[in-house]
Order: C-alpha cells, then structure tokens, then sequence
C-alpha cells in the first residue's frame, strides 16, 4: 500500500514539476516578446580591442573622447601584444583571434606587411583625404610605414637622435668659444678628442667618467653608417650593403673611439654600472655626452630641472651635414580584424589634431599637478608639433630651446630600411659592431660577416626557386593511421596482459592503466602531435602565416654553413663542464646535511631554496651578484685584495659566469644525493672501518660505487638539461658579448620566434634531439663498465 502511494506521488510530483517549467518558459517568452508600446532592447556594444596600448593619462583621455563620439564603440585595451611583441601577434593572427588595432614598432611594419600580417591602408586613405594626409607628416615617418608603393601603418610617435651633453663637465676642460660660451664637438674627430679628454680613471685604473660612448644612448651603428654617406640596403631592396666602403670607416671609427677609452670590454663594464632615475650616468657626471632620442628632456624635466644640459646635432664626420635618425611607433589593422571599419576610424581621431592636443593637454596637467616642467613628445604629424608648441612648449628657456631644435632635426632625418629582413639587418648590424669593436674580426671582416648572413636571407625572400605547397592531406592521414595503429596494438597488448593474469592482479593492472590514463591522453593530444608536427616543418619553409611549403632537405643543408649554428653549438658544449661541478657541490652539501646534528631541517631548507627561486628572478638577481664595479662577488675578491674579473661583460667569463650561477642553485640535486647517501647500509662502513679504511677510503670504496646509480641518472638529467639552456642568456646577456652565450636553444628560439623560420628552427630542435639521444645511449653504453645496481651479481 505505501509502495503504491510512493510511486502515485512520485507521479505527480513530475507532472507537478513539468507543469511548472512550462510556465515560467511561457512567462519568460512573454516577457521577452516586443511589444508596439515598448523600445527594443538597446544593440550591443562594438569591443575595438586596441593591443600595445601605452597606459598613460593622455592617451586614456584620448580613448574617452573617442569613445563620446562613437557611443556604439568599447575601446578595450591591453598594453601587451603590440609594439615589440613579435610572439603574441603572430600567434594572434594564426589563431584567427587579432585585435583590431595594434600599436606596432615602425621599423618592423614592412616585416610583418611582407608576411600578410596588416592590412594595406591605400583604400581608407583614399577615402579619406583631410584627417591623415601624407604631406602633414614628417617623411622619415610616414616612409618608414610603406612597404612595396603601399601604406600598411599610420605614424604615431617618433624621436630623433641628439647629442645631450653636461655643459658643467665641457665647461671645466675648457671647451668654450671666446664669449665664455660651451662649444659641443661638431665632427667625429672633435667628438673623440672631447671623449678622450673627459674621461678619468680610479687609482686601479677602472673607469670613474668617460666622455663619450658610441653605443651608449641610442646610435647604434645605422646613424654612424648614415652619417658617412652608406644606405645598407640597395634601392630595390634585394642587396646587402652592409658592408659597403662607407660603413666600414664608420665602424673603424666607432672602433678607435672605444680603443681610445681603454677597450670595449671595460667601458662595457662600466656602462653596467650604471642606473637609472636620479642616477642616471648624464646627470650624475659618469657620462659627459651621449646621443639619444629626444625624451630625454621630459626625463631631465621630471627628474632633475636645474641640470645644466645643451643639446646638438649628432657630430656628422668632416665635410658632411648633420643629420638624425628617427623610430617610433605607428597604427596598424591586423589581417582578420573583426572592425576594421571602426579601427579606421579609432585611428583617424588619435591621428587628428584635436586628439594630439587632448593628449598633450592630459599629460601637462597630470605635470603641473605634481610640480614638474613638462615637455612635450614629438609627433610624427608636423601639423599637431605646431599646434602643440603653441599650445603647451616648455616654459623653460632650456628646454624650449632644446625642444624647437629636435622638432628642426626631423626635417634631416634617416629612418630604418623598410624591409622584410629587417630583424635580421639589425641583428647583423648590432653583432657585426660586437664582434668589430672587441677585436675579435676587424670592421671589414665583421661586416662582410654580417652582409652575407643578410644577404642570404634576402635571397630566400627573393629567390626565384619557389617551394610547392605542402598538401596536409598526406601527413595528416599518414599520422592519423600511425595513431590508429598505436591503439590498436596497445589495445591488443593489454588485453594480452589483462588475460594473462589472475583475478586480483588483473584488478590491479586495470586499475594501473587507468591511473596512466590522463597522462595518456593528454601525451597523445598536447605533446605527440606537435612532435610529430615538428618533424615535418623541419622538411618545410613555414613562417606561421603563410601555408607549409615543401622545402625537402634544405634546411638541414644549409645547417653546415650556418657560424651560428657551430658557434651556438660549442657554446653549449662548453657549458657541460658544469654539469660535473654541479654534482660535485651538490653531493658534498647533501653529505654535509646527512650528518646527524640539530636543526638539519632548518639547514636543508636554506640550502634548497635557490632551486624554487624562478630562473628569471634568480637571472636578474645574478646580474647585480656579478656587476664588475659593485657587484657582490668583486667587491669580496677587492676586499681580499684581488682585481675580479669582468664576468658577463667580458667574453672570456660571460659562460663561467652562468656556470657559477648554477652551482648557487645546486640544491635541487641535492634532494636525489641524500636520498641515495640514506639508502646506504650502515653495516657496509662499518665493515670498511674494521678493514682500517679511512674517510677518504669509505668515500672512494663505499660510497661511490653505491651512489652510482644516482651518479647516473644526475649525469644524464644534468647534459639534457645543460643543452636545453636558454634562460639565462634571454634575461642576463642576449647571447652576448660577441656571441659568447649564443646558446643552441637560444638560437633556435631566434630562428622560431624572431625570424619566423619555424622550418629551420624545426630542423634544429631535431638535431638536438639526436645529439641528446647520442649521448644518452653512450652514457647507458658506458654506464655498463661503472654503474653498480644492488642486488646485481
């Protein structure tokens, strides 16, 4: 009788609640359905995604007003992605997900333009002709924007290159004209005789002041080449002239000057001496001139007002003009932006007059209110200088001088060869200046070096010999049933297994396989697929954005004539002397920490610390440790009486330097050490003492070979690791100097992420592999002749 009225109120506590259900969906409908007496709901908003946005008060005020005058448009913003951000925005637009804006480093628009990246924007110009006219900006800029007759980016910042100097320091050596008035140098051969005459030395002779650095600031070898008449590019862009007469006699000139001061290697180590703020070498008398970008009088008006500072042209060689060299950043539509009507119009207000102003007029204010002079940035737009310097030039008699002399320099300005090797022209140049001004190829060698690798990428780019397309139908079905076939047979193999055992053993195997599982299936979607894929691209040209072309065995052809493969290669090699050294300390403080006394806890704990520290906060911190001037381990050798060496600075001591700081991190090895020192039985040294063997015997006889299993494993795990660093050349010294920390995964990082040569790159991690594989069966091989398992005969 219960059962009965259970199952009848069941019954009806469904119906009950179907009943329910039904009416608040009918009563939803009703509410939702529009009515003639009621407005339809509001459209929704259009999110322009804006990437490498700058978070400052006149640009949010900028967005605001935007956003007042396009009441149907978000601006959302994000100050990753663009400007130098080559990694995010190529992964962007491969996943179909860019944003609608970026704000991107001018000199890499014509990379990415070549690529397919940005959209052309002839089209919107054309349409319209009043807001962004090409004759309103300065021709450096708006230049540097066009890549093949075509406008892929609109110019919204620039700078141009100054000679800054300390009028004080010029003063005191005499450098005045007959009026008592400071005269800067004028030619190259006035700018290194004042560099020479400025700079001083300690009583040990390390640099306390140099007059003048060629590569401190913001010169760089393109403004030398330029000023001496070279062009590094040919007009149609299809030659290297990095290495032609005129950039040679600049670069020997940037030579002899830092020859003059005393060697790259020590004026390196001096400039890592220095800070920033209210340290910055300018205003506190290190530096007695440099040249750099023009912002620098906005950081000496916030900073330091009342420094007594002159600005000039660059000093040009004798019988040449002065010019300048202008960068900056500029507006672009990624291609597959989802508004590229409404990112149009976002760049037609932040490129108008009226916006040029509200910016400007933001970022007096938020100076005024903190009690700062306020100097105005340069903008690429020639109408919005000359509505700005009416509006808000600086007060100061200084600095408004200074700033109407950088706005004259833009008319005599150079700007970066528009070009789809551009990072690789810029790499060339700054490595060929390394290696030139350390001595270690002469200008001419260096630079020959330099334009061949430039050349060579320009003639991948040019080259008439194109690779078919790749038709993933073949790879992708031949991978699919290699997959098949993978579990099928471990379909097969466990059922074998599972029929072979008995009940409870088959429970537990089961249950075994099903724990793996997880891992299983993550492997085979995260990790098997994009090594498989890896192994294909390395027989392909791919650059993410462009379909897989078919290139065959070119890639690893051309690895033999690649230096920077061999010299990536034997930098790597060298760092595997470490690995020994590491086991080494390693095991020496975990046999510290095994002895038995009170607070080996507290002591082990400190002593592991290092190994959770993250690699780029322990790299950051090692840079300070190893400063030549005031670093921690200098000073400790100065207060022993000992001269330190230059460590990350000099070339000689930039790999021990890493390898020194891994030894600091030796405690993650530690943890294995005292595991295998505890499984250790106490009877085997017992037995070593009753046969009158010492410490040093025990260790030898005892020890050793019943650690030898762990030797084994910290070896291996120690090379694989030793070939896979990285970290610590892309934080601490960006494969300098002259390509001494060129490490192989660094290089191969270059090649992915900075070159885009992902089939390249490919055949370079594959190679990797089999040097790692090599090694590691040798080792197994080996370790036949030494390794002692216990409980082996």
């Amino acid at each position: 009788m219960s059962t009965h009225r259970g199952r009848r109120a069941g019954r009806a506590g469904t119906r009950l609640g179907a009943a329910v259900f039904v009416v608040v969906a009918l009563g939803a409908a009703l509410l939702a359905w529009p009515t003639g007496g009621a407005s339809a709901a509001p459209a929704r908003k259009i999110e322009l995604t804006v990437w490498g946005w700058w978070n400052r008060e006149g640009f949010k005020r900028a967005a605001e007003a935007f956003e007042r005058r396009y009441p149907h448009i978000d601006v959302v913003t994000s100050t990753a992605g663009g400007q130098m951000d080559e990694q995010k925005l190529m992964t962007a637009i491969a996943g179909g997900s860019p944003p609608d804006v970026i704000n991107q480093d001018r000199f890499s628009v014509g990379g990415w333009a070549a690529r397919g990246a940005f959209l052309p924007l002839d089209g919107f110009l054309a349409r319209d002709t009043t807001t962004i006219r090409a004759e309103d900006y300065y021709p450096a800029c708006w230049n540097e924007a066009i890549y093949r007759g075509r406008v892929y980016a609109i110019p919204n910042t620039t700078d141009d290159r100054l000679l800054f100097y300390n009028e004080d320091l010029l003063r005191r050596e005499g450098f005045v004209d007959a009026a008592g008035r400071v005269v800067p140098p004028r030619t190259w051969s006035e700018l290194k005789q004042y560099a020479v005459k400025m700079t001083r030395r300690d009583a040990r002779g390390n640099l306390t002041q140099v007059g003048f650095v060629p590569n401190y600031g913001n010169s760089w070898l393109y403004l030398y080449g330029w000023q001496n008449g070279g062009r590094f590019l040919s007009e149609d862009g299809k030659t290297s002239l990095l290495n032609e007469p005129a950039i040679v006699a600049a670069l020997e000139w940037v030579t002899g000057v830092y020859d003059a001061l005393g060697g790259a290697t020590a004026v390196d180590s001096f400039t890592a001496t220095f800070q920033g703020g209210e340290l910055d070498p300018l205003l506190t008398g290190k530096v007695a001139m440099k040249i750099d970008g023009n912002a620098v009088m906005n950081f000496i008006a916030n900073t330091r007002p009342d420094f007594n500072f002159g600005v000039a042209a660059p000093p040009p060689p004798e019988g040449r003009p002065p010019i300048t060299w202008s960068g900056g950043f500029s507006w672009a539509i990624p291609r597959g932006a989802k508004h590229p009507e409404e990112a149009w119009q976002f760049i037609q207000w932040m490129s108008s007059v009226e916006a040029g102003l509200l910016i400007a007029g933001a970022e007096y204010r938020l100076n005024r209110s903190w009690g700062r002079l306020y100097v105005p940035e340069i903008s690429p737009n020639k109408r919005i200088n000359e509505a700005v310097f009416r509006e808000y030039a600086p007060r100061h008699p200084r600095f408004r001088r200074a700033f109407r002399f950088a706005l004259e320099m833009m008319s005599r300005s150079r700007y970066r060869p528009v070009t789809p090797v551009g990072q690789v022209l810029w790499d060339e140049h700054v490595r060929a200046m390394d290696l030139a001004i350390h001595h270690k190829y002469s200008p001419k060698e260096a630079l020959d070096r330099g334009s061949a690798t430039v050349q060579a990428a320009l003639d991948r780019v040019h080259q008439e010999k194109t690779y078919p397309p790749l038709d993933l139908r073949l790879p992708v079905g031949i991978g699919a049933l290699l997959s098949l076939a993978g579990l099928v047979l471990f379909g097969v193999g466990l059922r074998r297994d599972l029929r072979r055992r008995g009940g409870l053993a088959r429970q537990e195997t089961a249950a075994g396989y099903l724990f793996v599982l997880p891992w299983l299936v993550g492997f085979l979607l995260l990790t098997a697929g994009p090594i498989v894929a890896s192994i294909l691209l390395s027989f392909c040209e791919y650059d993410v954005l462009h379909p897989v072309r078919w290139a065959g065995l070119d890639n690893y052809r051309a690895l033999p004539a690649d230096p920077l493969f061999w010299k990536s290669l034997k930098n790597t090699i060298f760092m595997v002397l470490g690995v020994p050294l590491g086991m080494a300390v390693s095991l020496g403080v975990a046999m510290l920490l095994n002895a038995r006394v009170g607070g080996m806890a507290f002591y082990r704990t400190i002593y592991y610390l290092p190994a959770i520290v993250p690699a780029v906060a322990s790299s950051v911190l090692w840079i300070w440790v190893l400063n030549p001037q005031f670093g921690l381990v200098n000073v400790g050798l100065q207060a022993l009486g000992i001269q330190g060496p230059e460590w990350l600075a000099s070339e000689a001591w930039s790999k021990p330097s890493i390898i020194l700081m891994g030894l600091w991190g030796a405690g993650a090895g530690m943890i294995i050490w005292l595991a295998g020192l505890k499984g250790i039985p106490e009877t085997l040294y017992e037995a070593a003492q009753i046969d009158g063997a010492g410490a040093l015997a025990s260790f030898r006889h005892v020890t050793l070979p019943m650690l030898s299993p762990y030797i084994f494993f910290n070896l291996i795990m120690g090379i694989i690791g030793t070939f896979q660093i990285f970290t610590q050349a892309y934080i601490m010294t960006s494969g300098g100097p002259v390509d001494s920390t060129l490490f192989y995964v660094y290089y191969l990082f270059n090649n992915a992420f900075r070159y885009f040569k992902m089939g390249y790159a490919s055949a370079l991690a594959w190679i990797l592999f089999l040097i790692i594989l090599a090694l590691t069966l040798l080792q197994f091989w080996l370790g036949k002749r030494w390794v002692y398992y216990e409980g082996e005969k």
